[in-house]
Protein backbone atom coordinates (compact mmCIF):
# COMPACT_ATOMS: atom_id res chain seq x y z
CA UNK A 1 0.00 0.00 0.00
CA UNK A 2 0.86 3.39 -0.93
CA UNK A 3 1.28 6.43 1.65
CA UNK A 4 0.65 9.94 0.61
CA UNK A 5 1.03 13.34 2.54
CA UNK A 6 -2.01 16.09 1.73
CA UNK A 7 -2.39 19.77 3.36
CA UNK A 8 -5.70 21.80 2.21
CA UNK A 9 -4.06 25.08 3.32
CA UNK A 10 -6.26 26.16 6.14
CA UNK A 11 -4.95 29.60 7.85
CA UNK A 12 -6.90 29.49 11.40
CA UNK A 13 -5.84 30.62 14.72
CA UNK A 14 -4.32 28.79 17.37
CA UNK A 15 -7.58 28.30 19.47
CA UNK A 16 -5.24 27.96 22.43
CA UNK A 17 -2.90 31.14 21.91
CA UNK A 18 -5.16 32.98 19.89
CA UNK A 19 -2.61 33.68 17.36
CA UNK A 20 -2.01 33.52 13.97
CA UNK A 21 0.75 33.45 11.60
CA UNK A 22 1.18 35.19 8.58
CA UNK A 23 -0.02 34.04 5.56
CA UNK A 24 4.08 34.11 4.47
CA UNK A 25 4.86 32.13 7.39
CA UNK A 26 1.81 29.16 6.83
CA UNK A 27 3.09 29.27 3.41
CA UNK A 28 6.76 28.43 4.42
CA UNK A 29 5.90 25.69 7.25
CA UNK A 30 3.34 24.33 3.95
CA UNK A 31 6.49 23.84 2.08
CA UNK A 32 8.13 22.92 4.93
CA UNK A 33 5.65 20.14 5.33
CA UNK A 34 5.84 18.85 2.04
CA UNK A 35 9.54 18.98 1.67
CA UNK A 36 9.45 16.31 4.34
CA UNK A 37 7.60 13.79 2.40
CA UNK A 38 9.97 12.28 0.32
CA UNK A 39 13.12 11.91 2.46
CA UNK A 40 10.88 9.99 4.82
CA UNK A 41 9.44 7.56 2.34
CA UNK A 42 5.92 9.09 1.29
CA UNK A 43 4.87 7.95 -2.01
CA UNK A 44 2.85 10.89 -3.25
CA UNK A 45 2.20 14.70 -1.80
CA UNK A 46 -1.07 16.68 -2.67
CA UNK A 47 -1.83 20.27 -2.72
CA UNK A 48 -5.36 21.22 -2.32
CA UNK A 49 -7.59 23.91 -3.78
CA UNK A 50 -9.81 26.48 -2.30
CA UNK A 51 -11.16 30.17 -3.49
CA UNK A 52 -11.96 33.30 -1.10
CA UNK A 53 -11.47 31.01 2.48
CA UNK A 54 -9.62 30.92 4.81
CA UNK A 55 -7.90 27.81 3.32
CA UNK A 56 -5.01 30.09 1.18
CA UNK A 57 -3.71 27.41 -1.59
CA UNK A 58 -5.63 28.36 -4.22
CA UNK A 59 -3.10 27.45 -6.48
CA UNK A 60 -1.81 23.82 -6.35
CA UNK A 61 0.45 23.86 -9.64
CA UNK A 62 2.52 26.32 -8.41
CA UNK A 63 2.89 24.09 -5.11
CA UNK A 64 3.65 20.96 -7.20
CA UNK A 65 6.03 22.80 -9.58
CA UNK A 66 8.32 24.20 -6.18
CA UNK A 67 8.53 20.68 -5.38
CA UNK A 68 9.13 19.13 -8.99
CA UNK A 69 12.51 21.13 -8.66
CA UNK A 70 13.64 19.77 -5.44
CA UNK A 71 12.28 15.94 -5.66
CA UNK A 72 13.05 13.23 -8.27
CA UNK A 73 10.34 10.37 -7.38
CA UNK A 74 7.53 11.29 -5.17
CA UNK A 75 4.01 11.72 -7.13
CA UNK A 76 2.78 15.62 -7.41
CA UNK A 77 -0.68 15.90 -7.03
CA UNK A 78 -3.77 18.29 -6.46
CA UNK A 79 -5.85 17.16 -3.93
CA UNK A 80 -8.46 18.41 -5.53
CA UNK A 81 -8.62 20.77 -8.37
CA UNK A 82 -11.80 22.35 -8.60
CA UNK A 83 -12.36 20.91 -12.11
CA UNK A 84 -15.59 22.61 -12.30
CA UNK A 85 -14.42 26.28 -11.51
CA UNK A 86 -11.88 26.15 -14.77
CA UNK A 87 -11.27 25.76 -17.68
CA UNK A 88 -10.22 22.45 -18.84
CA UNK A 89 -8.19 23.37 -21.86
CA UNK A 90 -5.87 25.34 -19.37
CA UNK A 91 -5.81 22.64 -16.49
CA UNK A 92 -4.66 20.19 -18.96
CA UNK A 93 -1.96 22.51 -20.12
CA UNK A 94 -0.93 23.32 -16.39
CA UNK A 95 -0.63 19.41 -15.63
CA UNK A 96 0.59 18.56 -18.76
CA UNK A 97 3.51 20.71 -18.32
CA UNK A 98 4.04 19.30 -14.65
CA UNK A 99 4.12 15.97 -15.84
CA UNK A 100 7.18 17.37 -18.23
CA UNK A 101 9.17 18.74 -15.51
CA UNK A 102 8.47 16.59 -13.14
CA UNK A 103 9.62 13.58 -15.74
CA UNK A 104 6.42 11.80 -15.52
CA UNK A 105 4.86 12.80 -11.77
CA UNK A 106 1.86 14.26 -12.00
CA UNK A 107 -1.48 13.50 -10.70
CA UNK A 108 -4.22 14.65 -10.19
CA UNK A 109 -7.35 14.66 -7.78
CA UNK A 110 -10.74 16.04 -9.30
CA UNK A 111 -13.50 17.47 -7.20
CA UNK A 112 -16.53 20.17 -7.27
CA UNK A 113 -15.61 21.38 -3.63
CA UNK A 114 -17.50 22.00 -0.09
CA UNK A 115 -18.72 25.69 -0.70
CA UNK A 116 -21.48 26.47 -2.81
CA UNK A 117 -21.29 29.89 -2.45
CA UNK A 118 -17.45 29.71 -4.60
CA UNK A 119 -19.93 28.90 -7.68
CA UNK A 120 -21.15 32.31 -7.42
CA UNK A 121 -17.96 34.01 -7.78
CA UNK A 122 -16.95 32.45 -10.46
CA UNK A 123 -20.63 33.34 -12.26
CA UNK A 124 -21.64 30.11 -12.38
CA UNK A 125 -24.64 27.93 -10.96
CA UNK A 126 -23.66 25.22 -8.13
CA UNK A 127 -26.49 22.81 -9.48
CA UNK A 128 -24.59 22.75 -13.12
CA UNK A 129 -21.37 21.54 -11.17
CA UNK A 130 -22.06 17.39 -11.86
CA UNK A 131 -22.77 18.24 -15.55
CA UNK A 132 -20.03 21.07 -15.58
CA UNK A 133 -17.78 18.44 -13.75
CA UNK A 134 -18.16 15.63 -16.50
CA UNK A 135 -17.90 17.63 -19.30
CA UNK A 136 -14.33 18.73 -17.62
CA UNK A 137 -13.36 15.77 -17.22
CA UNK A 138 -14.20 13.98 -20.59
CA UNK A 139 -12.26 16.80 -22.84
CA UNK A 140 -9.18 16.91 -20.66
CA UNK A 141 -8.85 12.95 -21.14
CA UNK A 142 -9.66 14.00 -25.03
CA UNK A 143 -6.89 16.54 -24.83
CA UNK A 144 -4.45 14.47 -23.10
CA UNK A 145 -4.91 11.64 -25.11
CA UNK A 146 -5.98 12.78 -28.93
CA UNK A 147 -4.23 15.30 -31.34
CA UNK A 148 -5.87 17.04 -33.59
CA UNK A 149 -9.19 17.51 -31.45
CA UNK A 150 -12.06 18.90 -32.56
CA UNK A 151 -14.98 19.00 -29.91
CA UNK A 152 -18.06 20.84 -28.83
CA UNK A 153 -19.94 21.03 -25.38
CA UNK A 154 -21.77 23.06 -23.24
CA UNK A 155 -19.58 24.95 -20.87
CA UNK A 156 -16.74 26.22 -22.93
CA UNK A 157 -16.20 27.89 -26.13
CA UNK A 158 -15.76 24.50 -28.99
CA UNK A 159 -12.15 23.54 -30.37
CA UNK A 160 -11.15 22.79 -34.34
CA UNK A 161 -8.57 20.85 -34.70
CA UNK A 162 -6.44 21.80 -31.75
CA UNK A 163 -3.49 19.63 -30.32
CA UNK A 164 -2.69 20.25 -26.62
CA UNK A 165 1.16 21.18 -26.32
CA UNK A 166 2.95 20.00 -24.31
CA UNK A 167 2.26 16.60 -24.37
CA UNK A 168 2.22 14.93 -20.75
CA UNK A 169 4.59 11.89 -20.43
CA UNK A 170 1.97 9.44 -19.08
CA UNK A 171 0.24 6.86 -20.92
CA UNK A 172 -2.46 7.19 -21.72
CA UNK A 173 -2.79 10.29 -19.62
CA UNK A 174 -2.23 11.59 -16.64
CA UNK A 175 -3.20 9.71 -13.43
CA UNK A 176 -7.14 11.30 -12.65
CA UNK A 177 -8.57 10.43 -8.92
CA UNK A 178 -12.28 11.45 -8.58
CA UNK A 179 -13.03 12.84 -4.90
CA UNK A 180 -16.47 10.49 -4.53
CA UNK A 181 -18.57 10.54 -1.51
CA UNK A 182 -21.47 8.56 -2.57
CA UNK A 183 -21.50 5.61 -5.01
CA UNK A 184 -23.39 7.69 -7.77
CA UNK A 185 -20.10 9.31 -7.96
CA UNK A 186 -18.04 5.71 -7.66
CA UNK A 187 -20.54 5.35 -10.60
CA UNK A 188 -19.23 8.31 -13.05
CA UNK A 189 -15.50 7.59 -12.39
CA UNK A 190 -15.75 3.38 -12.65
CA UNK A 191 -17.23 3.98 -16.14
CA UNK A 192 -14.55 6.71 -16.96
CA UNK A 193 -11.57 4.12 -15.92
CA UNK A 194 -10.74 6.45 -12.99
CA UNK A 195 -9.55 6.19 -10.26
CA UNK A 196 -11.27 7.80 -6.60
CA UNK A 197 -10.09 9.31 -2.98
CA UNK A 198 -12.53 9.13 -0.50
CA UNK A 199 -12.18 10.67 3.17
CA UNK A 200 -13.84 9.47 6.08
CA UNK A 201 -15.10 12.81 7.10
CA UNK A 202 -17.63 12.78 4.31
CA UNK A 203 -19.06 9.34 5.35
CA UNK A 204 -19.77 6.95 8.06
CA UNK A 205 -16.82 4.20 8.38
CA UNK A 206 -19.13 1.14 7.55
CA UNK A 207 -20.21 2.77 4.17
CA UNK A 208 -16.48 2.27 2.96
CA UNK A 209 -16.93 -1.20 1.88
CA UNK A 210 -20.04 -0.92 0.26
CA UNK A 211 -18.71 2.55 -2.08
CA UNK A 212 -15.47 0.70 -3.06
CA UNK A 213 -17.60 -2.58 -3.38
CA UNK A 214 -19.87 -0.62 -6.00
CA UNK A 215 -16.82 1.00 -7.46
CA UNK A 216 -14.72 -1.87 -8.47
CA UNK A 217 -17.85 -3.65 -9.70
CA UNK A 218 -18.55 -1.27 -12.24
CA UNK A 219 -14.99 -0.19 -13.17
CA UNK A 220 -14.56 -4.34 -14.03
CA UNK A 221 -17.84 -4.74 -15.63
CA UNK A 222 -16.88 -1.81 -18.01
CA UNK A 223 -13.94 -3.56 -19.31
CA UNK A 224 -10.89 -1.91 -18.93
CA UNK A 225 -7.34 -2.94 -19.16
CA UNK A 226 -6.21 -1.23 -16.60
CA UNK A 227 -6.79 -1.78 -12.88
CA UNK A 228 -8.64 0.24 -10.40
CA UNK A 229 -7.42 2.49 -7.81
CA UNK A 230 -9.01 3.68 -4.44
CA UNK A 231 -7.13 6.63 -2.61
CA UNK A 232 -7.95 6.66 1.18
CA UNK A 233 -7.89 10.32 3.02
CA UNK A 234 -7.75 10.61 6.43
CA UNK A 235 -7.04 13.32 9.10
CA UNK A 236 -4.38 11.73 11.08
CA UNK A 237 -2.95 12.79 14.70
CA UNK A 238 0.18 10.80 16.30
CA UNK A 239 1.37 11.46 19.52
CA UNK A 240 3.56 9.28 22.29
CA UNK A 241 0.68 7.78 24.04
CA UNK A 242 -3.23 7.67 22.39
CA UNK A 243 -4.13 9.47 25.88
CA UNK A 244 -2.42 12.55 24.34
CA UNK A 245 -3.62 12.28 20.99
CA UNK A 246 -6.96 12.53 21.85
CA UNK A 247 -6.54 15.52 24.74
CA UNK A 248 -4.79 17.56 21.85
CA UNK A 249 -7.57 16.50 19.60
CA UNK A 250 -10.24 17.66 21.44
CA UNK A 251 -8.68 21.66 21.87
CA UNK A 252 -7.73 21.55 17.84
CA UNK A 253 -10.39 19.00 15.61
CA UNK A 254 -13.71 19.74 17.05
CA UNK A 255 -13.38 23.57 16.52
CA UNK A 256 -11.80 22.92 13.03
CA UNK A 257 -14.53 20.58 11.69
CA UNK A 258 -17.53 23.22 12.92
CA UNK A 259 -15.41 25.61 11.14
CA UNK A 260 -15.42 23.57 7.69
CA UNK A 261 -19.05 21.99 8.21
CA UNK A 262 -20.41 25.76 8.47
CA UNK A 263 -18.75 26.57 5.80
CA UNK A 264 -20.21 23.45 3.84
CA UNK A 265 -23.74 23.87 5.06
CA UNK A 266 -23.69 28.14 5.15
CA UNK A 267 -24.84 28.23 8.45
CA UNK A 268 -22.90 29.52 12.02
CA UNK A 269 -20.85 27.38 13.76
CA UNK A 270 -23.33 27.08 16.88
CA UNK A 271 -25.50 25.71 14.91
CA UNK A 272 -23.28 22.89 13.83
CA UNK A 273 -23.50 19.51 15.96
CA UNK A 274 -20.88 17.31 14.69
CA UNK A 275 -21.62 13.92 14.27
CA UNK A 276 -19.83 10.82 16.46
CA UNK A 277 -17.55 9.79 13.79
CA UNK A 278 -15.68 12.71 13.75
CA UNK A 279 -15.71 13.77 17.37
CA UNK A 280 -15.57 10.09 19.67
CA UNK A 281 -11.70 10.05 19.37
CA UNK A 282 -11.12 6.65 21.40
CA UNK A 283 -14.25 5.03 19.16
CA UNK A 284 -12.30 2.33 16.57
CA UNK A 285 -14.67 3.53 14.14
CA UNK A 286 -13.82 7.59 14.72
CA UNK A 287 -12.75 8.91 10.68
CA UNK A 288 -10.00 11.15 12.58
CA UNK A 289 -7.26 8.35 12.88
CA UNK A 290 -5.42 8.92 16.13
CA UNK A 291 -3.47 7.42 18.69
CA UNK A 292 -0.14 6.39 19.64
CA UNK A 293 1.61 5.36 16.91
CA UNK A 294 0.53 1.60 17.69
CA UNK A 295 -2.97 2.36 17.83
CA UNK A 296 -2.79 4.43 14.85
CA UNK A 297 -1.37 1.08 12.40
CA UNK A 298 -4.78 -0.60 14.00
CA UNK A 299 -7.23 2.11 13.01
CA UNK A 300 -5.72 2.10 9.21
CA UNK A 301 -5.99 -1.47 9.41
CA UNK A 302 -9.19 -1.64 10.02
CA UNK A 303 -9.93 0.34 7.51
CA UNK A 304 -7.90 -1.76 4.43
CA UNK A 305 -10.55 -4.80 5.75
CA UNK A 306 -13.20 -3.21 4.85
CA UNK A 307 -12.08 -2.52 1.29
CA UNK A 308 -9.20 -2.81 -0.59
CA UNK A 309 -7.07 0.43 -0.28
CA UNK A 310 -4.05 1.35 -2.61
CA UNK A 311 -3.06 4.36 -1.25
CA UNK A 312 -3.70 5.76 2.39
CA UNK A 313 -3.03 9.70 2.20
CA UNK A 314 -2.44 11.62 5.54
CA UNK A 315 -3.16 14.94 6.43
CA UNK A 316 -1.88 16.63 9.48
CA UNK A 317 -1.44 20.60 9.37
CA UNK A 318 -5.19 21.53 9.97
CA UNK A 319 -6.86 23.51 12.54
CA UNK A 320 -4.14 26.03 13.84
CA UNK A 321 -2.11 23.46 15.72
CA UNK A 322 1.30 24.50 17.39
CA UNK A 323 3.98 23.50 14.31
CA UNK A 324 6.05 21.58 16.66
CA UNK A 325 3.28 19.50 17.34
CA UNK A 326 2.43 19.18 13.88
CA UNK A 327 5.74 17.92 12.15
CA UNK A 328 5.88 15.40 15.77
CA UNK A 329 3.11 13.68 14.53
CA UNK A 330 4.70 13.08 11.07
CA UNK A 331 7.66 11.87 12.67
CA UNK A 332 5.78 9.70 14.80
CA UNK A 333 3.71 8.76 11.63
CA UNK A 334 6.58 7.84 9.98
CA UNK A 335 8.06 5.96 12.76
CA UNK A 336 5.65 2.77 11.39
CA UNK A 337 5.36 3.72 7.86
CA UNK A 338 7.07 0.33 6.73
CA UNK A 339 4.11 -1.65 9.49
CA UNK A 340 1.36 0.69 7.16
CA UNK A 341 3.22 -0.26 3.92
CA UNK A 342 2.80 -3.96 4.73
CA UNK A 343 -0.77 -3.28 5.32
CA UNK A 344 -2.10 -3.98 1.51
CA UNK A 345 -0.32 -4.09 -1.74
CA UNK A 346 -2.44 -3.31 -4.89
CA UNK A 347 -0.46 -4.43 -8.05
CA UNK A 348 -1.46 -2.74 -11.27
CA UNK A 349 -1.67 0.67 -13.18
CA UNK A 350 -3.21 3.30 -12.05
CA UNK A 351 -5.69 5.57 -13.53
Amino acid sequence: MELGLLTLGDHRADPVAGARTSQAERHRDILEYLSYAEPAGFDAVFVGEHHFSDFITSAPPVFLAWLAGRTSTITLGSGVTLLPHHDPVKVAEDFATLDVVSDGRAEMWVGRGVEPKVYGHFGQDAKQAVDMEREALELLIKLWTERDVTWSGEYRPPLDNVTLQPRPIQQPHIPIKVAVSREESALRAAELGLGITLTMLAFDPAKLGPVVSTYRDAFAAAGHAHEPWVDLHAHVHVAPTSQEARDHLSVYQAPFQKWVFAKRFGVSEDEVELPPRIVDFASPECAIVNGSPSEVVDRIATFTSRAPIDRVTYQGDYGGQPWPIVMRSLDLFCSVMDELKALRHHAGASA
